[in-house]
């Protein structure tokens, strides 16, 4: 005996029934609903999957008018525009219309000479920041074996954001030494504005803030210049500021020193320019301007989705209250928040509106609202606007309108051996006077329709659990596309003044056929793998391909919608991989 014999003597398998099989199993949505009008209050689509006492509530809601977005746009204060169109606000994807901040306050700020450098025009010049010297510190080091101003270095600051310099006292301190009490001088420095391209396009003042006499001894010294009011020409030219060392008794082979960017001296040794009034909060301020409708609202939710190229902005949006005439500053119509510690993080505002909801609209529907972000801060910053919505509801219109996606298997029910299709719905709803209806997708038609269906009356309530089916009689094919999809809609009579709670416990479809269910049991100890099945009687005698494994001691309930069992006395074969034969005989 070999290997296969043996395995063929373990092998044992039973038809134990056959039976004809009129409907196919049901087929429940994979993917939760898609709610058009109404909202979920509990549950998910799992819980519509099989008929039991758990279920998915909904409930009517208001139906909406179209959402409104801004038409206009007004630039407050010095806000001024960076990117992007009004287009761009219709939808929440990243997609920004940008705005730039002003300076709205200044204060006295402090410069200080660094030794970083950054190159204008090919030419090097070292930087000036507001930031205390944050280094080892470097020695400036002239010549004082002639007489003359002997520059030791130019220092630049960017006027980004900046308007102007309001006039101001300033007072230069001065880091300073010589190298032998044979020499006489003091610093001085040379003030002006110079463009991006390195031309200058302003000098201010040539010679000014005198230092007193410099010493053998490292010491701060320090002298004042009156500044008057300068108007920014060009942010991205720079202020830029010299500083000289004026020998008026030289010495042959003497030097005299300036030292900046020194960590280790006291914020007072450094040097540095004080009292230069800079920017020190900016603001961005835009109002948003859309019409609507003049219905008679319910609710009204407005909601703006936003970033800000900086972090911690303090936010206010507010809606323009027509009755009041003005720009509410709490309550209805008002947000504040202070944005992400994190720039340029989205975040989504919004407001939901239900008293007196109209009184932020005129008489022809025209709305406005505004954005004001404001931060301390020495740098400019942008408001990235993504998304703005004005969107109202009307009164005494709630609606329900859902559906969701089934998909018939098609590899074990082929269209061809379908002859309907079924649609089930087990549900409570607690408003018995609102009928409601399902419909399908029509892949011809191109719309949600019930032409065909064997009713298309609705179906009343009880507000009990109730079952409504439809048959989708001869017109199926029209609803189910070649992959077995399915689109089914439940929705109700239409707007109302109540607002229904609706439970579903089951929704699915499943298709009508004219198959046989054929059920198997193995009871031998090894898989058997059946490959062929016989139909045969006095007339018939037909053979069907099998590719099904059954497990040691497992039964199988096997539906073929492409077998219709002949009337009278028939005989089932089963045969499997290794040869042996189950027979049934049924009639």
């Amino acid at each position: 005996m070999n290997q296969l014999d043996w395995e063929k003597m373990r092998e044992d398998l039973k038809i134990t029934n056959v039976t004809p099989a009129t409907n196919s199993s049901w087929f429940v949505t994979q993917s939760e609903y898609t709610i058009n009008v109404g909202s979920r209050v509990s549950g998910n689509y799992t819980n519509t999957q099989v008929m039991d006492s758990s279920y998915e509530r909904f409930s009517e809601a208001a139906a909406t008018v179209p959402s409104y977005y801004p038409s206009g746009y007004s630039l407050l204060g010095s806000t001024t525009y960076v990117s992007g169109s009004l287009t761009d606000l219709q939808s929440n994807n990243g997609v920004y219309m940008s705005f730039r901040s002003y300076a709205s306050a200044t204060s006295p700020s402090v410069l200080t000479a660094h030794q970083e450098t950054t190159t204008i025009g090919g030419t090097t010049y070292r930087l000036q920041t507001l930031n205390s010297a944050d280094a080892a510190g470097t020695t400036l080091t002239v010549s004082a074996a002639t007489t003359g101003r002997k520059l030791t270095d130019r220092f630049v600051y960017q006027l980004t954001g900046v308007s102007s310099i309001p006039a101001s006292t300033w007072t230069i301190y001065y880091r300073a030494m010589k190298s032998s009490p044979a020499v006489d001088a003091h610093a001085d420095a040379d003030i002006l504005i110079r463009r991006a391209d390195g031309a200058v396009r302003t000098t201010i003042a040539t010679d000014v803030a005198n230092s007193g006499a410099i010493t053998t001894a490292w010491s701060t010294l320090s002298g004042t210049y009156t500044w008057s009011e300068y108007t920014v020409l060009d942010q991205t030219d720079y202020l830029e500021i010299d500083y000289y060392i004026a020998v008026t008794t030289a010495s042959p082979g003497k030097t005299a020193s300036l030292r900046i960017d020194d960590n280790t001296l006291a914020v007072a040794d450094q040097t540095r320019a004080t009292n230069i009034y800079l920017p020190s909060e900016y603001t961005s301020e835009v109002e948003f301007t859309g019409s609507s409708n003049t219905g008679t609202w319910n609710q009204l939710v407005w909601s703006i989705d936003s970033a800000w190229t900086t972090g911690s902005v303090s936010v206010t949006l507010q809606l323009y209250n027509y009755t009041l005439g003005n720009y509410p500053t709490s309550g209805n119509g008002y947000i504040s928040y202070t944005s992400s510690a994190t720039a340029n993080t989205d975040e989504t505002k919004n407001q939901t509106i239900t008293q007196n909801p109209t009184q932020f609209r005129n008489a022809t529907g025209y709305w406005k609202m505004k954005v004001r972000g404001v931060k301390t801060t020495t740098a400019s910053f942008d408001f990235k606007a993504d998304w703005i919505e004005f969107k109202p509801s009307t009164l005494g219109n709630y609606q329900l309108d859902l559906n969701g996606n089934f998909t018939i298997d098609l590899s074990t029910y082929p269209l061809a051996y379908i002859q309907t299709v079924e649609i089930r719905l087990t549900y409570r709803a607690n408003d018995a006077a609102e009928k409601w209806y399902l419909k399908a997708y029509n892949w011809t038609a191109v719309a949600y329709g019930d032409n065909g269906f064997n009713t298309t009356s609705g179906h009343t309530p009880t507000t009990g659990w109730d079952n409504y089916s439809v048959n989708l009689t001869s017109g199926w094919q029209s609803y189910v596309n070649n992959n077995g999809i399915m689109y089914v809609k439940l929705l109700d009579d239409g707007p109302d003044s109540n607002s229904t709670i609706i439970d579903i416990d089951f929704l699915g479809v499943r298709a009508r056929i004219n198959g046989a269910n054929f059920s198997f049991k193995n009871q031998g100890s090894l898989t058997s793998h059946l490959v062929s099945l016989w139909i045969i009687n006095s007339t018939y005698h037909r053979r069907y391909d099998l590719d099904i494994f059954i497990n040691s001691a497992d039964t199988l309930s096997y539906i073929r919608a492409d077998i219709s069992l002949p009337s009278g006395q028939y005989t089932v074969k089963a045969v499997t991989g290794k040869g042996n034969i189950a027979v049934y005989t049924g009639g």
